[in-house]
């Protein structure tokens, strides 16, 4: 049987609730069932499969660190150790009893026959589990020991299976949810996404009332204990799950439809559903194969690795952020970095200790290297100006323009550019404040996911389930305001990591992975607390004002806020006040006046266009039914290459639809390419989207549509032309009529 982080579950040891009471001892000191003190052995205990930030480790104990920096994975499986000392016929029963208890009251489920579910989870203990077809040889040893029929085996086990899913899923999203996690179509969001999906359509199979939202809140309120945190979230987690499950009903109302035509396609050509459309279904559509497979009378095979071929589809090396290649031929000698010791500094000397072409290596510099997002100090050495700093290995680079080779080993003058330094300084600090805001604003949810700190303009990336409204984008500038009135100090302080996770938890990994045994720790008191190794001015006040300039949906659960803080701010207000005066004396009104003045003419200009669009609708309606009297015959076909434009061949083609009988072929030019469309009456036996798909590649075009309608575009006239001539033979030859 697999296990509730995957892989399998060992067979339960007879005679074990003989010696339950020995084990619960270990128990305790391991799970932390109840609050027991015992000295852990050197290293770090780690639940199977890796580490969790929220894992509870006992009071008092102390997590010393290896030597050798690494975390060892014991591969006890703490669960099973639970399982066997509570003699239950799976670790599941152990782990999750009032949950299951909580669901098999609404399921009103059987019970399974606890012989069957011993034999079960010790054949799944020596089975490696990777697909569907082990599961079913796993099923048939269990129903051949027990003496059942393989059939009344699933009948039994299914449900339980179902509810141990649902169990597992609601567990491990309270976890992701918990952490920031926002499920989306990428990277761990895309998993928390699969994991509600799954959940959903294990209470739909067992048509159980309750939403998984009810489910995660009854495990929330049971774990509360041990995991205050959660029970502190629960709202947010709860709001998350509920977003997520309206969103799947949205994808799966919508989802029929896309079946069904996908259907018609595989049904006029004898095929059944394949695997990349399968696959395609899954990840960009959201529709598991067994819902398809409800959609649909078109066969649809679903592979027993179907979900392992999706996740291979999501591998991919772990994002690395880019870096300036720095090509340096051989080893420099170390800098001192002292920008920490005096950020206000800026001059100073230095000894020049190498010249790499552009590069200068300097004994020691108050100059920042780019760095955590922010971007680097601009200044001079020996009256040459500085571009660019950068890090490499223990070396700082200070890229100069002009020869600086004959200052080297010399001791020469340095200096800051003290506006950028402050601009940089006030838009860093601002992040964190801007971060702090959109958390209290939409929730605890909210982590950084990115961020650029530019001396005119900084942006940040937030994961957050949707677009982001124009009231939120106030409260949070309204929030970010308050705390830069607030005249709060920024601290920033270097702690052992060891102590700065006790005290900050993992939120001080927002701006990534940090090396090293000490944090620079930020910390705007009762805001934001962050590991980072940037420039920040000493209070909120020093910020002065914070204008976000927009905000952008740049991926699927990441929101982007651009914004300016200090002078880049009044500046961006500036030009906002300048562009709203202009306006103003292009429409000829008062400040006041604006909005009402564009709002009239707006409506004056869309009545004219309606006015406009009827009369090009009756001309183009008069041209078609011109030529179809022109075309004659059973099955009219009208081609044309139509001078009026774009917007006039869509009036004919409305037009030619219009008509039962009739086919329509029309091509325009538009400003970059030629558009051309094949429109049907509702009796005309031909699919215009297959035709078009067919024909379009053979002319460089590409296009496609509904049975009904379909268009394509071509790189110009003459392949249209001939495209047009391809689908017109072919419709000819569909319909039995002689060329014309």
């Amino acid at each position: 049987m697999e296990g509730p982080h995957g892989g399998t579950l060992p067979a339960l040891p007879h005679g074990a609730a003989r010696h339950q009471s020995d084990i619960a001892a270990v128990q305790r000191i391991l799970v932390g069932g109840r609050r027991e003190q015992r000295p852990l052995p050197r290293g770090r205990l780690r639940r199977r499969g890796g580490s969790h930030p929220g894992v509870h480790t006992e009071p008092g104990v102390e997590r010393a660190p290896r030597a050798d920096g690494h975390d060892r994975d014991t591969g006890y499986g703490l669960e099973r150790l639970t399982w066997l000392s509570q003699a239950t016929t799976s670790s599941y029963e152990a782990v999750f009893g009032d949950a299951l208890a909580y669901l098999k009251r609404a399921t009103g489920a059987k019970r399974v026959d606890d012989r069957v579910l011993r034999e079960y989870s010790k054949v799944a203990g020596m089975l490696k589990v990777e697909s569907l077809a082990d599961i079913r040889e796993i099923r048939r040893q269990t129903a051949e020991r027990v003496g059942i029929a393989v059939e009344e085996l699933v009948a039994q086990v299914s449900p339980l299976e179902a509810l141990y899913t649902i169990c597992d899923h609601a567990r491990a999203l309270i976890f992701l949810l918990g952490d920031g996690v926002v499920p989306s179509n990428a990277r761990e969001g895309y998993f928390a996404r699969l994991l509600v999906r799954r959940g959903l359509r294990a209470l739909k199979d067992l048509n159980i009332t309750y939403s998984l939202a009810d489910t995660v809140s009854f495990m929330i309120d049971q774990i509360r204990e041990d995991y205050p945190e959660f029970f502190f979230n629960k709202g947010d987690i709860l709001k998350l799950l509920k977003v997520e499950e309206t969103r799947y009903k949205e994808t799966l109302e919508k989802g029929r439809t896309t079946v069904a035509k996908i259907a018609e396609e595989r049904k006029a050509a004898g095929k059944g559903f394949d695997v990349e459309t399968l696959i395609e279904l899954y990840d960009s559509h959201g529709l598991n194969p067994d819902v398809v497979r409800d959609f649909t009378d078109v066969p649809v095979e679903i592979p027993d690795d179907f979900y392992a071929r999706v996740a291979a589809r999501h591998e991919r090396p772990t994002h690395v952020e880019s870096e300036k290649k720095i090509q340096i031929s051989r080893e420099l000698p170390a800098t001192k970095l002292r920008v920490y010791e005096d950020k206000r500094k800026r001059s100073f000397r230095a000894k020049v200790l190498a010249v790499e072409g552009e590069a200068v290596v300097l004994d020691q510099t108050y100059f920042y290297p780019e760095g955590g997002g922010q971007e680097a100090d601009h200044g001079t050495i020996a009256d040459r100006e500085v571009y660019d700093v950068q890090r490499m290995g223990t070396s700082i680079l200070h890229f100069v323009r002009g020869d600086a080779t004959s200052v080297l080993k010399k001791r020469v003058a340095c200096v800051i550019d003290g506006e950028r330094r402050e601009a940089l300084m006030r838009n860093h600090t601002a992040t964190h404040i801007v971060l702090g805001a959109a958390r209290k604003a939409l929730g605890n949810h909210v982590w950084q996911a990115g961020a650029h700190k530019a001396p005119d303009l900084a942006r940040l990336d937030i994961t957050h389930y949707d677009a982001l409204t124009d009231a939120e984008v106030a409260r949070i500038e309204e929030l970010a305001n308050g705390e830069v009135l607030g005249h709060h100090q920024v601290r920033a302080k270097v702690l052992a990591r060891d102590v700065a996770e006790k005290k900050f938890g993992f939120r001080l990994y927002q701006g990534g992975s940090v090396p090293g045994g000490e944090l620079r720790v930020v910390e705007i008191p009762k805001w934001d607390v962050e590991a980072c190794g940037g420039t920040h001015v000493s209070r909120t006040s020093d910020v002065s004002l914070i204008k976000i300039l927009r905000s952008t949906r740049i991926q699927d659960g990441v929101v982007r806020l651009e914004y300016a803080a200090g002078k880049g701010a009044l500046e961006a207000i500036r030009k906002q006040t300048e562009d709203l005066r202009r306006v103003g004396e292009i429409l000829a009104a008062p400040a006041d006046q604006i909005v009402p003045t564009a709002e009239r003419i707006m409506g004056e200009w869309k009545e004219l266009r309606k006015v406009a669009q009827k009369a090009t609708d009756e001309r183009a309606a008069a041209k078609t039914k011109q030529e179809i009297e022109t075309a004659k015959g059973t099955w009219p076909i009208v081609k044309d290459e139509v001078a009026q434009g774009v917007g006039f061949m869509m009036s004919m083609s409305k037009a030619t639809a219009s008509e039962p009988r009739v086919t329509g072929i029309y091509w325009a030019a538009a400003p970059n390419d030629v558009k051309l469309v094949l429109t049907r009456g509702v009796e005309v036996p031909v699919d215009a989207a297959e035709l078009v798909r067919t024909v379009a590649p053979e002319f460089r075009g590409k296009g496609g549509g509904k049975p009904d309608f379909a268009q394509a575009s071509f790189p110009n006239v003459d392949m249209a032309r001939a495209a047009a001539a391809k689908l017109e033979e072919l419709i000819r030859k569909k319909l039995g009529i002689e060329s014309g």
